[in-house]
């Protein structure tokens, strides 16, 4: 069994990682930490854990965190990068959940989260964990930036026609339930949103605008600007996205499709939908991206749903570490 280890099992993306690696047939988890006083039993802090295992959360130590195989940082943005250099030095392979790997440019960087990278060594090396467009760097990858729950159903949406070059002035309507704000926001929104509310927010400023931008650009070979604007749902979790786009020529929609199709034919976890548009609901509780494609004339309208604790975070996270280690990237979540 390969040792697996969370650091920050306290938000929503580390229990859903230690949730996934607690019944993963290959990965054995055998580490966790958090901001605890002492050390405190995991299924103290999270009781659907009780007699699956008898763990201990601890303070984070580099040490003990080194004794694991492979480690999964489940902290929050800004705070990442003081880690990773820790258990790269340690020869540890790093999944990192946050942001603080995913965007090079680290002038746009400190504009959308207001501090200095202090890594710039690692992040030059640091591979885009999009299994979809780049598993061949991942399986040689020793820190894996781990996308956004946002930028991945964009992306999946998007890459194919851009790949191809099918698509122009991009508008993605995307839509979140709470748990996407994490914890310690979602306790805030519930105080002050009833459950039927909706809401837009970040308006040009939300902080994976940048993220997809930098992807699209470079599987398009140039710059590319987007519009993004995102919501937030009356809905615990699940991420959907609806982009409108302009054709660069007039294409069908059975040439849409196969576009898709031809993209994703080897992705173990995106289905491409022929007859019917997304519904959230059935990617809930999945590691699946499910996406619908339609047209008129020169106008594209395209749909994509996941869930974004698991696709859109946690088991992404554990698909990447399957590649990385060698493993049928199916393991542990289907």
């Amino acid at each position: 069994m390969t040792k697996a280890g969370v650091i920050g099992i306290s938000g929503y993306t580390g229990e859903m990682t230690a949730s996934i690696l607690l019944d993963h047939p290959k990965m054995e988890l055998c580490y966790v930490s958090s901001r605890v006083k002492k050390p405190v039993k995991f299924s103290k802090i999270f009781p659907q854990f009780r007699g699956k295992t008898n763990i201990l959360c601890r303070q984070f130590d580099a040490k003990e965190a080194c004794l694991c195989d492979i480690l999964f940082l489940a902290l929050p943005h800004t705070v990442s990068q003081g880690f990773a250099p820790l258990l790269l030095k340690g020869g540890k392979r790093v999944i990192d959940l946050s942001a603080d790997y995913r965007i090079k440019n680290t002038a746009v960087y400190k504009t959308y989260y207001k501090v200095t990278h202090s890594d710039k060594r690692n992040l030059k090396s640091a591979v885009y964990g999009m299994p979809e467009l780049y598993k061949d760097q991942i399986k040689r990858a020793s820190l894996v930036a781990n996308p956004g729950c946002y930028p991945t159903a964009s992306l999946l949406a998007l890459a194919p026609l851009v790949k191809a070059k099918l698509i122009k002035n991009i508008i993605i309507d995307a839509k979140s339930g709470i748990s996407g704000a994490g914890r310690k926001a979602v306790i805030e929104y519930q105080k002050s949103h009833s459950k039927s509310n909706l809401f837009g927010y970040k308006a040009f400023t939300h902080q994976h605008a940048p993220e997809i931008e930098a992807i699209l650009s470079g599987l398009a070979g140039k710059k590319l600007n987007l519009q993004f604007m995102p919501h937030v749902i009356p809905a615990q979790r699940g991420i959907y996205v609806t982009i409108y786009a302009d054709l660069t020529r007039t294409v069908t929609k059975p040439k849409l499709l196969k576009v898709f199709n031809d993209c994703y034919r080897r992705a173990a976890f995106v289905r491409v939908l022929k007859n019917r548009l997304v519904h959230l609901d059935d990617v809930l509780d999945t590691n699946f991206c499910d996406i619908s494609v339609e047209c008129s004339g020169k106008k594209v309208v395209i749909f994509a749903a996941i869930d974004n604790l698991i696709k859109g975070a946690a088991g992404q996270a554990v698909q990447n570490a399957n590649i990385m280690l060698g493993f049928n990237e199916k393991l542990g979540l289907e």
